[in-house]
């Protein structure tokens, strides 16, 4: 902002400017809880694959059925696999489908029948984001792979912690 005052003998006297902000650096905005629970997700299903929007996991089930709207919807009624909404599109995370079949993995789905009771869908896809005391602090996400029948437990144990 420019300070403007007069000088008796010169005139007006133009103050500088304030040094602009250095380049390369944009002002942070403030991250809401969703936006940070977010980008948790984000960063916990990279390694396993990642998050896909609905389009692109149909776009992905083409490859082995008629039928890719109608099949992931009723796996979506059914829930044999998590969809969850995010900036107005569902979104799924990859981990839950067998890569070669694109079919919902069956221990997936277990854990999914224990927490849909219990918790939102957004709750469940932050619940195998998260480090999990049931499982040594490992996020669900990445302890299925090694102990299927223990992931399952802990989200037993964390049903009933909740629902009772």
């Amino acid at each position: 902002m420019r300070h403007f005052s007069s000088h008796p003998q010169h005139g007006p006297i133009v103050a500088p400017l304030r040094s602009p902000p250095h380049r390369g650096t944009t002002p942070t905005l403030p991250v809401t809880p969703q936006e940070s629970e977010f980008r948790e997700m984000d960063q916990a299903f990279r390694a396993s694959g990642g998050i896909a929007g609905s389009d692109e996991v149909t776009a992905l089930l083409r490859r082995h059925t008629d039928q890719p709207i109608s099949v992931l919807a009723r796996w979506i009624v059914d829930r044999d696999v998590l969809c969850f909404h995010w900036q107005s599109r569902s979104m799924l995370p990859l981990f839950q489908f067998d890569p070669h079949t694109l079919t919902p993995r069956q221990p997936v789905v277990a854990v999914l029948g224990e927490l849909a009771p219990a918790l939102s869908d957004w709750e469940i896809a932050l619940w195998f984001a998260r480090c999990n005391p049931w499982l040594d602090d490992a996020a669900p996400v990445d302890a299925i792979d090694v102990d299927q029948r223990a992931v399952y437990e802990a989200a037993r144990v964390d049903r009933y912690l909740i629902h009772g």
